[in-house]
């Protein structure tokens, strides 16, 4: 049992990186691909759309790391280690549907502030990080259990 946590756990850990990565490789990306950024002053109409789209970031972000808990929750009550699993993966491409906003944005309004939303995107998937006492919660009563 320790070691099917054990491989458990890195199979999560390796999909935390791999998600947060991806996170990296969109704003490595804006910085290549994406044209200069625009003046605000000459483009006014696209700052109400810079704002809504960041504040729907900011909001996924944050909805994340509720979704994270009910599943946590229902793993542990469940004794079902895949929704630990499905606890990391679900936030955390949450998350990354913020980095994806920031890259919409950065493409359609030439705005900096798509920036933000890529740091609260790796912000949000950083927390998110794999803890081995969550795979342990919600694998407690199958130790008991002796087939």
């Amino acid at each position: 049992m320790e070691n099917n946590l054990s491989a458990r756990y890195q199979t999560l850990l390796i999909l935390w990186f791999a998600l947060l990565m991806s996170i990296g490789m969109f704003f490595v990306l804006t910085l290549f691909a994406a044209p200069k950024i625009a003046d605000d002053a000459s483009n006014p109409t696209n700052s109400v759309a810079v704002i809504v789209l960041t504040a729907v970031g900011a909001f996924i972000v944050v909805l994340s790391f509720v979704v994270k808990r009910k599943l946590l929750e229902r793993s542990v009550e469940r004794q079902d280690i895949t929704l630990v699993q499905q606890a990391l993966i679900v936030p955390c491409a949450m998350c990354e549907a913020s980095a994806l906003l920031g890259l919409f944005e950065r493409f359609s309004s030439r705005s900096s502030a798509s920036y933000l939303l890529f740091l609260l995107a790796a912000a949000g998937t950083a927390l998110h990080f794999p803890k081995r006492g969550q795979l342990e919660a919600a694998s407690y009563k199958s130790k008991n259990i002796v087939s």
